[in-house]
């Protein structure tokens, strides 16, 4: 039998599974939109982030830079910010997003299935 430690871990492996599937799939139908080239990495963790970075129009190379301490956390909230400028979501939802992750995933499945958001940035990037 399972004890209740047991039990929570693998809720939380659930919990955790559940929202990078949500992630993901918002993710590369968001990439759609923006018409970023090869949006199916948007199901690989972690270069996951290269789908990011090309809406924002940096360089998939900037990944890197999230292995610095202390710079990683700036960068984060910087990238965050300019991705959903992309996308004109309002400023009080960009800073509840950055506050609460559930928000910022919420966030994301609008901006991927609602017609109300359309990418209007620029990106190298496009196919």
């Amino acid at each position: 039998m399972y004890d209740s430690a047991s039990q929570a871990m693998l809720y939380l492996w659930i919990i955790d599974g559940i929202f990078y599937v949500v992630w993901a799939v918002s993710l590369f139908f968001i990439a759609e939109k923006a018409n970023v080239k090869n949006r199916w990495v948007a199901f690989i963790p972690v270069v996951q982030l290269v789908v990011v970075l090309h809406i924002i129009d940096k360089s998939g190379w900037a990944i890197f830079l999230l292995l610095v301490p202390v710079l990683n956390i700036i960068l984060s909230i910087i990238w965050m910010v300019k991705f959903f400028l992309a996308f004109e979501v309002n400023v009080g939802l960009i800073v509840l997003s950055i506050i609460i992750p559930i928000v910022n995933l919420v966030l994301m499945l609008i901006i991927a299935f609602s017609d109300k958001f359309k990418y209007v940035g620029t990106t190298r990037f496009a196919a």
